[in-house]
């Protein structure tokens, strides 16, 4: 899995039935970019895709069971990696320092 596809199942984990057109933006790519993207997120079974029943044209995306398996596996290896960063990583990469509710 690249950084990239990642980045589509945790957006689709956050944003349940996204239209493909407003996971591009989100995701700050081109929508040809995504399009490829979720082609292969969908022949890996982590994402499926539906067309909108009012306006043909529009595709909804939203996870699989698989992909909403290994978002909650990305989502834990996320924390665990949090979790090893000192404080000033923590405050270069514009994190709030452990116990800090900011």
């Amino acid at each position: 899995m690249t950084p990239s596809q990642a980045g589509v199942i945790l957006f689709l984990r956050r944003h349940a039935e996204a239209r493909v057109t407003d996971a591009a933006t989100a995701l700050g790519v081109r929508l040809l970019t995504l399009s490829v993207m979720v082609k292969v997120l969908v022949r890996k079974r982590w994402v499926t895709k539906c067309r909108s029943v009012t306006v043909t044209r529009v595709v909804h995306l939203r996870l699989s069971r698989r992909g909403n398996a290994l978002a909650l596996q990305i989502e834990q290896r996320v924390r665990q990696v949090n979790a090893t960063l000192a404080e000033q990583d923590r405050r270069t990469l514009g994190m709030n320092p452990k116990g800090s509710h900011a």
